[in-house]
């Protein structure tokens, strides 16, 4: 049987976020998708911060892929595409109703992790194609769901779900595809190995070395190394390589690293607490950085201070509390964790807000929580993480009589360009006496982490994604037998063969 597999990068190519690629396995005759998400620094120009309302927007800002060639024909709903500024939810939900997209050449999506760079794409798609992720990105993803305004880019409705854990094999037509999970600055990261009928090709995912749970990114590569040992070829697969085919690898920070890891975020914060002088902490993270959560919570708890969060964050750690399998998930526990207090944001009735008022009413823990007026009349002793907070209602409501510092932790790399807004902050309470440090763990593999990756897979071919610096790539591994493909950045995609 010929076996030839064609790799498109769609998205992705010399820019960090928007990974989306496209593999065919003439083989298996399947095709699939892996990631499905946006460039969030070319995002902002286009739209300013609002959400857009039709996918030709999208598609003038090359945000999306143009559905262009047989293969992506009907790759986006016919029926589904919601225009919040048209159309209320509850309306479009029930337009939708026994409606069926037209049948679709792709037979799955595979989404590596919660970051909306990686899956922002997938509410407009064909709801007849498969969406497969992990059991703990789906929890990210609708817990997001719950708490953000019903648009364009938040509607999942029809969307049929295909859940996975480590351990799994995902049979597509007799392809396989084994994921496997990978350190990264949010809960549930995976990176996929494919037993391809051209050999085998491994998808990085956005990973690391250095973070607390580096020994999943190693599962991957011992993973890899049984294979190849094992000489585990595809089903149909006569050929018995005794190399990866194609990497295709992540290279967010191939340009530059700093030696760190959450370990260093724990030392720097005990540093702070030896001769402590501050009253309380302002800390700002992305909210899916559950490591980021757990290291400043676990200090809290350690030296007996609270640690303040809003109700939404409440509602989405208490979403991955739930059913948790893993130890590294059930803690902090936001039911049983007394020292976590929660913070009215408002008293508009958000869906959401009764399960968390319901929790706390059922295990008699109302006490637990607090309005600003709360925070303003502290006597401190208190961590408040507020990245979900009206940033003028907490300036207003802070305590003055008490001595604060801010904290910076926000590290996924879109955020820089979507909402982040630590140096304004900064300013502004530095305007009210406090200062601000930086503590921070990047969620990415640095440049040495990186080659050692690669050196342990030692593929035949490799393909740069997520990066701006492709080209360090090839200097990197100029001596050694790895072909390095440099992606150009073409009007439908970037695609290479393997056979």
């Amino acid at each position: 049987m010929k076996s030839t597999l064609k790799i498109t990068l769609l998205g992705g190519i010399n820019e960090i976020g928007g990974n989306c690629v496209l593999l065919e396995d003439l083989g298996f005759d399947v095709n699939l998708l892996i990631d499905f998400g946006i460039n969030f620094e070319r995002y902002n120009p286009s739209f300013n911060y609002d959400a857009p309302s039709n996918i030709e927007s999208l598609f003038k800002a090359k945000l999306i892929p143009r559905p262009k060639g047989e293969v992506l024909r009907n790759l986006y709903s016919k029926y589904y595409i919601f225009n919040h500024k048209k159309q209320r939810h509850g309306q479009k939900v029930g337009e939708c109703k026994n409606k069926t997209d037209p049948p679709t050449k792709i037979h799955g999506l595979l989404i590596s992790h919660a970051h909306r760079d990686h899956y922002y794409g997938i509410t407009l798609l064909n709801r007849n194609i498969p969406i497969y992720t992990g059991v703990t990105t789906k929890k990210i993803i609708l817990s997001h769901y719950d708490t953000r305004g019903f648009r364009m880019d938040n509607f999942y409705t029809g969307l049929k779900w295909k859940l996975f854990r480590t351990g799994n094999i995902i049979d597509i037509k007799g392809l396989e595809i084994i994921p496997i999970h990978v350190d990264h600055s949010v809960p549930g990261s995976y990176g996929f190995i494919f037993k391809t009928s051209a050999g085998i090709v491994v998808y990085s995912g956005d990973f690391r070395l250095h973070g607390p749970l580096s020994y999943m990114t190693g599962d991957l590569l011992l993973k890899v190394k049984e294979l190849l040992r094992r000489g585990d070829p595809p089903k149909n697969e006569i050929n018995n390589n005794s190399r990866v085919k194609c990497l295709i690898c992540e290279g967010t920070h191939i340009h530059k690293g700093a030696i760190e890891s959450e370990r260093t975020v724990k030392k720097n914060l005990k540093t702070l607490f030896k001769n402590i002088f501050f009253n309380y902490f302002l800390v700002k993270y992305d909210r899916g950085d559950w490591d980021r959560f757990r290291t400043y919570a676990t200090i809290a708890k350690q030296h007996n201070w609270k640690y303040i969060i809003t109700e939404k964050d409440a509602y989405f750690y208490y979403r991955l509390n739930k059913k948790a399998i893993y130890p590294t998930m059930k803690n902090p526990h936001i039911r049983k964790d007394d020292h976590i207090y929660i913070l009215k944001q408002s008293h508009r009735r958000y869906p959401w807000k009764p399960f968390i008022e319901n929790m706390l009413k059922k295990h008699e823990k109302m006490w637990r929580y607090i309005e600003f007026e709360d925070i303003t009349n502290s006597e401190g002793n208190f961590f408040l993480n507020i990245t979900s907070l009206n940033k003028e209602q907490l300036l207003e409501s802070l305590p003055n009589h008490l001595k604060g510092l801010f904290l910076s932790s926000t590290i996924d790399p879109y955020t820089d360009h979507f909402y982040d807004d630590s140096k304004t902050l900064e300013k502004k309470l530095l305007n009210l006496h406090i200062p601000s440090y930086r503590i921070n763990a990047s969620g990415h593999a640095i440049p040495h982490d990186i080659y050692k990756y690669i050196m342990e897979i030692n593929p035949e071919n490799l393909i740069p994604i997520h990066t701006k610096y492709p080209e360090l790539f090839e200097k990197l591994l100029s001596n050694k037998d790895i072909n390095v493909i440099i992606p150009q950045d073409k009007e439908n995609g970037f695609q290479i063969e393997v056979s």
